[in-house]
């Protein structure tokens, strides 16, 4: 079987081939919703003590102000696709990272299960490896996405990437799960806008790794 930590294996052996004569390395991984980016990267981290793990979704914006954005928008997808993460701090983050060999830095991060900001979190400056996953990571029309050495695409099948994303939610909210044909799940906005991302920019074919994600992860 497949699973997440057979592909963070493999993520890993690339890393180290990447990693030989730099002093800083900062991977990126895109993919799909459900295609198992977080699972993987934290698997990742459990394999290699240099890395240190971003995860987009902890500098998404306040709810509220994505509330309003989506409100405002004539293309809702549109929100997803530009304004959904914090990415000023997120390129702050990735500067210091370049430039710091020793030191922490801090950021407020998004707490899901109370849908807002939770406290600062420390991140450690020291490593040597930055791995940071989410979605639209490789949209040139993102500045941050100048900023990978090396990027990772996993490669799921949509239709079984959203069956496992609708089952972890259903999980996770229970009787306050928003099913997807209600009106105020905004998830068919984001479908929009990550089916237009691959069809027109194809971050599968241009990464510097692709890995199909066969079975579920």
């Amino acid at each position: 079987m497949i699973g997440s930590e057979h592909i963070a294996k493999k993520i890993n052996e690339k890393i180290q081939v990447w990693v030989k004569g730099r002093t800083k390395l900062i991977v990126a991984i895109d993919g799909y919703a459900g295609s198992g980016k977080t699972t993987v990267a934290n698997f990742i981290a459990k394999q290699n003590s240099d890395v240190l793990i971003i995860h987009l979704d902890d500098f998404i914006h306040h709810w509220k102000d994505r509330k309003r954005m989506i409100e405002k928008a004539k293309d809702k997808s549109r929100v997803f696709e530009y304004n959904w993460y914090r990415y000023d701090d997120l390129e702050k983050l990735v500067r210091e990272f370049k430039i710091k060999n020793k030191g922490s830095i801090k950021f407020k991060i998004y707490d899901y299960d109370k849908n807002d900001f939770g406290p600062k979190k420390t991140f450690d400056l020291s490593k040597k490896i930055l791995v940071i996953e989410g979605i639209f990571l490789f949209h040139p029309k993102h500045k941050i996405s100048r900023g990978w050495d090396k990027t990772v695409y996993l490669d799921a099948d949509f239709a079984k990437a959203d069956k496992k994303r609708i089952a972890r939610e259903n999980k996770k909210w229970g009787e306050n799960y928003t099913p997807e044909s209600h009106p105020d799940n905004w998830t068919r906005y984001f479908k929009k806008a990550y089916r237009r991302y691959i069809k027109k920019y194809k971050p599968q074919k241009t990464a510097d790794m692709s890995y199909p994600v066969k079975r579920r992860v």
